[in-house]
Formats: structure tokens, C-alpha cells, sequence
């Protein structure tokens, strides 16, 4: 397993977000603790192009509860030196959401060796090698692979680089079937004020 570096390291996360929730809180802090990332690009997709057929709320909901839950992160991990900034390079952008598009659009600032370091889980990797502009990706992404279980078979051609870190039980599709308990505190309040995710019936 390649070593990471003790040194400051920029990545990029990217995601849906419907709704951001606890796992996403405490992947975060794993990128800082196990990652040594000390500079964080959060990036909502406009549209996935994973979930064309989903129906998210609003973009713009997305990004505030995606704010609201950094706030959360600095109170429940108030010892992390973790800079984030939440993009809405993708909203702005427009159509389908393209992790090629967005590496190109950050290479310059984001550039660590010669590639975009780019947060996974491990449930991507079997689909890896069918990613849009995958050659592209080969050559200019480097993918952080957070898992409990250590390294799985890459056969994408790909970098990755496997992370072994702990796991926060917490899924976005748990949330909208109505298990908000997987909310941080802001997010939460967010959603039962603006009535999201069924809680306004």
C-alpha cells in the first residue's frame, strides 16, 4: 500500500449530497487524519451522471446544507486543521456532471505530483475503467480510496490509492426514507425548517 506523504495535500471530493449526513461529516475528518489532506474541495454535482433518474432537491438547498455541515464538522472535530471550501463549480457549470470536467477545471490549483488527488469509497472501484474520458482520468487523477477492508482489485488502470479508515454508518438514501438521526445538528434543522425529504407532512 503507497505511503501518504505527512506533507500539505490538496483533494477533491465530489457527490450528490441528498442530503449530506453524518458519513460525509466524518469522511472528512478521516481525509484530514488518514488521508493527511489539509485542503478540501467540496464539489455538489449539478447532475450526477451516476443518477440522471434521481431527483435531488434544488442545487442550491444542496450547497447550503453542504455549509451547514462544515459548520457541524469544526464543532464536533475542533482539533482538525482541515481548510474546506464547498465549489459550485458544477452548478454553475450545468448538465451532467462529468469527474473529468471537474479535474480539468481544478488541475492548475489542485495539482499534487503531476495529478488531481480525488476522494472514492470502495463501491466505485469495480466501475472505475467505464468513468467518462477515463483516459483523461489515468493520466491527470490520482483516486483516494477510503475503506475498512484495505486494497480490493483495481482493474480500471487508474491510480489509486487505498486508505485503510474507519466507517460512519450513514446513508443519504436512509435520510430520505425518513431517518434524519443521521443528520448533523444544522443540517437537520435545515431540513425540518425548509420541509425537506418528506418532513413536511
Amino acid at each position: 500500500m503507497p505511503i501518504i506523504e505527512m506533507k500539505s495535500r490538496t483533494a477533491l471530493l465530489g457527490g450528490t449530497f441528498n442530503p449530506v449526513h453524518m458519513g460525509h461529516v466524518h469522511l472528512f475528518h478521516e481525509a484530514y487524519e488518514a488521508g493527511r489532506i489539509s485542503n478540501l474541495i467540496v464539489i455538489p454535482a449539478y447532475i450526477s451522471n451516476f443518477k440522471r433518474g434521481s431527483h435531488p432537491v434544488s442545487f442550491s438547498d444542496r450547497v447550503k446544507m453542504l455549509s451547514l455541515a462544515v459548520e457541524d464538522y469544526r464543532d464536533i472535530y475542533p482539533d482538525d486543521k482541515l481548510e474546506i471550501t464547498v465549489s459550485l463549480f458544477e452548478g454553475e457549470k450545468g448538465g451532467i456532471s462529468y469527474t473529468s470536467d471537474t479535474i480539468r477545471e481544478f488541475f492548475d490549483s489542485a495539482e499534487d505530483n503531476g495529478k488531481v488527488n480525488f476522494i472514492i469509497g470502495d463501491d466505485i472501484i469495480p466501475t472505475l475503467g467505464h468513468w467518462h474520458d477515463i483516459e483523461y482520468l489515468r493520466s491527470h487523477a490520482r483516486f483516494l480510496c477510503f475503506t475498512r477492508l484495505g486494497s480490493v482489485e483495481n482493474e480500471s488502470g487508474a491510480e489509486v490509492i487505498f486508505i485503510k479508515s474507519s466507517v460512519y454508518h450513514a446513508s443519504s438514501s436512509e435520510v430520505r426514507a425518513g431517518d434524519m438521526t443521521m443528520l448533523s445538528p444544522r443540517v437537520r434543522e435545515y431540513v425540518y425548517a425548509n420541509k425537506l425529504y418528506g418532513t413536511g407532512k
